[in-house]
């Protein structure tokens, strides 16, 4: 049975079971409970495995437990699973391979947008949610191709890739049809690594292994295979390939049901990042209640803004950013989300920190609803001194309504109790409006450079907070007890069950208004307001705000179309562009197996001394250190195959 280690996956169920199953009896450890929770499911037959039958509903499940509650009764009882059925064992096991993998697929599409522009960051953010999850593929596949690819870690990713398929191999243990492709994928991106690491034989295994994985072959495996073949075949290989291994794999690539050309490759190796989506995903349903301004715009991101003046909204740098979309955009928001009245808002322009462009600006026309062209204008904050101060935005709204929220004066000190206001996200993000994050502030002193630390090139004061920053919450209003705005979320830069959110301090983000925004003021805490009045401002006064690109296909947006499921039907894949002739480095050693950095051992003879007897000279071999001659005391050769060690 599965069992994940990390506590954090754990805490579906903190109960004490002290309950047995013994003989036809069920021996139950109770709670109360009065009534079946949300969204239960249907009530079905559970057994024992002694053959006793019951039926009940499923409240919660963990991976060694489940909470079931019994048809007429009222109180939720909790059996360990190994003392079901087989049958039921099975079932639960796929449930929690279910719930794994919809966790897991949703906080890596939090990070696939950048991944182009920020390979070593990702990839280390994919890691931490590979190593947090144990169950699930998603992050381990795309990380090994970051590394892979992205840095030449082949060896790293290589040891990735290979704890990945032993978790699908584990979920196919289960039920032998999960995550088929996903198999075939991270095969195919192994075997490259393998051959990066001149490991001749085992990348052709793996290669077999994609596929028989698969009714049918894809292109990008097809090439891989074929060019394997082909470079081994030249007696000059620097890699290596047995007899029986080479037949094998040309009889697989030959008897496999072909998928056809339909993709166009370069030559060279490619990774293939075709998947299994989960189950349960909400990757290919649109946000309930929103439709795009227009057919030709697609969802780049969603956050939270909130009303600091009128017709002004602040919301978190990274909403309206997209760092891997430059193109124009329009930007959204959302007013009164949780009703059924709501209505949706034009940004006609925005103020962003930024060391750079992040998209190309127009002025928005007056034909924005009979369908003309029509985008959000861009302003830019450079930075000064190398300061970039708060990474926020602020939008400006002509016809927004909307009360501004009070702002306090200066940062919360360390221990305050806060609150973040967002939304969240998935396909009901709007109907269950505004919710909530509860922490408290962890660090009262500014941290420089933590922001850096996602990738941004800025150097904003940030405070740290226990609360979660999860993508629809990212901009949103920070709370203290008396419901005075003392910040706005920016990000939470690691995934993990000790994952720590950022934001920017009411102190902060004034200064950066008051710097930049000319036009208008914050409203200041007024005392004789109630924490209720406050709340209540706050909650009419949160808008969700929404970030649109046009629609297009290209490399540098390959993730991000994972992320946003707006990619075509095609083969998603990746091509290496790392030399594996010099392994990356654009230089090839020297073939004398002796040479060491352009020296080899010599011997010449020597005078040691005169023998006493004969009066001849005695001599004897000593070791020298000379040039080597065939790569002129170089230690090798500039690699004829690359530049620079790419190709």
């Amino acid at each position: 049975m599965y069992r994940p280690s990390s506590p954090f996956l754990r805490s579906f169920s903190t109960l004490p079971t002290t309950l047995l199953l013994l003989g036809l009896s069920w021996g139950l450890a109770t709670t109360s409970y009065a009534q079946p929770p949300e969204n239960a499911p249907a009530i079905r037959q559970w057994k024992s495995a002694a053959g006793t039958v019951v039926e009940a509903e499923l409240v919660s499940q963990n991976d060694e437990t489940v909470e079931l509650l019994i048809k007429g009764q009222k109180m939720v009882r909790n059996i360990p699973i190994a003392q079901l059925s087989e049958a039921d064992q099975k079932y639960l096991a796929i449930r929690w391979f279910n719930l794994q993998d919809q966790r897991q697929f949703e906080l890596v599409k939090d990070h696939l947008r950048t991944v182009a522009e920020r390979p070593q960051t990702v990839s280390r953010l994919l890691i931490e949610i590979h190593n947090e999850i144990k169950e699930s593929p998603y992050a381990g596949l795309w990380a090994a191709v970051t590394l892979s690819c992205g840095s030449n870690e082949h060896s790293r990713a290589a040891v990735l890739l290979e704890d990945t398929l032993r978790r699908i191999e584990k979920q196919q243990a289960a039920d032998p049809s999960r995550h088929r492709m996903t198999f075939c994928s991270a095969n195919n991106n192994l075997a490259i690594c393998l051959i990066k690491g001149r490991k001749g034989d085992s990348a052709a295994t793996r290669m077999v292994r994609a596929i028989e994985s698969v009714e049918r072959m894809p292109p990008i495996v097809q090439s891989n295979a074929e060019l394997l073949h082909e470079l081994t075949t030249n007696t000059d290989s620097f890699i290596t390939f047995s007899p029986s291994t080479r037949q094998r794999l040309m009889r697989t690539v030959a008897l496999s049901n072909n998928a056809g050309s339909g993709t166009k490759l370069e030559a060279g190796w490619h990774y293939t990042l075709d998947f299994d989506v989960p189950s349960e995903s909400d990757a290919n349903i649109k946000i309930d209640g929103i439709d795009a301004p227009r057919p030709n715009l697609q969802l780049l991101a969603t956050g939270t803004g909130f009303v600091v003046s009128p017709g002004i909204v602040l919301t978190a740098r990274p909403v309206v950013e997209t760092t891997n979309y430059h193109g124009p955009k329009l930007i959204t928001v959302i007013v009164d989300p949780a009703s059924s009245a709501r209505r949706s808002e034009l940004v006609r322009d925005l103020l962003i920190s930024s060391t750079r462009s992040v998209a190309v600006s127009s002025s928005v026309g007056s034909g924005f609803g009979s369908g003309n062209v029509a985008w959000t204008h861009y302003s830019y904050v450079r930075p000064q001194n190398g300061q970039m101060g708060a990474e926020i935005a602020a939008l400006r709204v002509p016809n927004l309504k909307l009360a501004p929220v009070e702002v306090a004066l200066d940062d919360p000190t360390k221990r305050t109790p806060i609150r973040i206001l967002g939304f969240s996200r998935g396909q009901a993000a709007l109907q269950r409006g505004l919710q909530t994050q509860a922490g408290e502030v962890l660090q009262s002193q500014a941290i420089r450079g933590s922001v850096s630390a996602l990738g941004s090139s800025g150097s904003g004061v940030t405070l740290q907070t226990s609360a979660r920053v999860m993508g629809g919450n990212r901009g949103g209003p920070v709370l203290d007890a008396e419901n005075r705005v003392v910040g706005i979320a920016y990000d939470t830069p690691v995934s993990g069950s000790d994952a720590k959110g950022f934001f920017f301090g009411s102190g902060e983000f004034r200064r950066w208004f008051y710097e930049n925004v000319q036009t208008a003021s914050l409203t200041d805490v007024e005392s004789s307001h109630t924490a209720a009045q406050r709340l209540n401002t706050v909650e009419k006064s949160s808008v969700a705000v929404y970030c649109w690109g046009l629609k297009q296909k290209s490399t540098s947006q390959l993730f991000s179309e994972v992320a946003d499921s707006s990619r075509d039907s095609g083969g998603l894949y990746l091509r290496d562009n790392w030399c594996v002739a010099c392994d990356g480095r654009g230089f090839l050693d020297c073939p004398v197996r002796t040479c060491n950095k352009g020296v080899v051992a010599g011997r010449e003879t020597v005078v040691k001394g005169v023998n006493p007897l004969t009066g001849r000279p005695i001599r004897a071999q000593q070791v020298t250190q000379e040039r080597c001659s065939t790569c002129n005391g170089k230690g090798g050769r500039i690699c004829p195959h690359c530049k620079g060690g790419k190709i």
